[in-house]
């Protein structure tokens, strides 16, 4: 688009290409700090795998922070518009996919700040791609950077955040580390807490979790989705939370917030099971436990191979 000649018009179309760079900026920084939810909700569609979730994240909000500060900076207007136009677009064409398949919880565009569900967040893309229209009237600065000017300016951003939050998968890997055999399986064993769920047969995915726990919630969303996605049967998989109570009981899903039906067994026996860790995961095939995981090292295709 060729810069407006009106120079009051021409000054306009800049200070709306400057917000519109600190909006990209703010909008991926905000993304950056509620990361974990963020993730989630892209693996929540079910159609990337739990690594490459985690990957596209930050992909993203790289990608928002380079069109941010090549709009803030006004040069290569060309290549920074066409990026942006291309970037909202894209953004309203999957929300347009969510509202479509009935979705209604929080995109997250603006991370933990803001709540806004995708038909509302089209109508959001729709003003930005207004106004970038309009900021492509301003006239780009003079000034051409060499390449190793511009060059470091795309690269620092794109590692900082890669170093702030890694992926999952690039640091914590699955563990064959087993906390409290013995306590397990004395709640296996015959009179044993866990004995009525007949543990000791078959496979099962073993999850011990904490009601109102911010990462056993999205332990619990992950779990969903790895189930659904890869079509496992969903009764391997229990939840137990701790409880007053010294026998079993279980918990049906209008009283807690998980996604599938828990079980509550005494503090007592929760905390030496899990040496007052959690949310934690066994892996157990009849009886024993093949593997362990905490959050950040759930493993998608251990899960999947060990209930294949």
């Amino acid at each position: 688009m060729t810069p407006f000649r009106n120079k009051p018009l021409r000054l306009a179309a800049l200070v709306v290409r400057m917000l519109l760079g600190v909006f990209f900026i703010v909008s991926a920084l905000a993304k950056l700090v509620g990361i974990d939810q963020f993730e989630i909700y892209i693996f929540s569609y079910n159609l990337l795998s739990l690594n490459l979730s985690f990957l596209v994240a930050r992909l993203v909000i790289c990608a928002e922070v380079l069109i941010g500060i090549g709009l803030l900076a006004n040069i290569f207007n060309r290549w920074v518009d066409t990026c942006a136009m291309l970037m909202l677009v894209l953004f309203t064409l999957f929300l347009g996919y969510a509202t479509l398949i009935g979705r209604t919880d929080s995109c997250h565009c603006m991370g933990p700040l803001v709540e806004i569900d995708p038909a509302k967040s089209i109508i959001k893309n729709i003003l930005l791609l207004v106004a970038l229209v309009f900021a492509m009237g301003a006239k780009p600065w003079a000034w051409r950077p060499r390449w190793y000017i511009w060059l470091p300016i795309l690269l620092v951003p794109t590692v900082t955040i890669f170093f702030r939050s890694a992926p999952d998968n690039w640091l914590f890997g699955p563990s064959q580390e087993v906390y409290n055999k013995e306590e397990l399986d004395h709640a296996n064993a015959p009179g044993g807490v866990l004995h009525s769920l007949q543990l000791s047969h078959g496979k099962h995915v073993v999850a011990f979790l904490t009601p109102g726990c911010q990462f056993c919630q999205m332990t619990d969303e992950k779990l969903t989705h790895i189930c659904q996605r890869n079509n496992l049967d969903s009764t391997a998989f229990l939840y137990f939370t701790p409880s007053q109570d010294s026998t079993i009981a279980p918990l049906t899903l209008d009283t807690h917030t998980f996604l599938r039906p828990a079980y509550q067994i005494d503090l007592n026996t929760y905390s030496l099971i899990t040496y007052g860790q959690r949310p934690i995961l066994f892996l157990m095939q009849d009886g024993q436990v093949v593997a362990t995981s905490h959050y950040r090292n759930i493993d998608e295709q251990q899960i999947v191979d060990f209930l294949k």
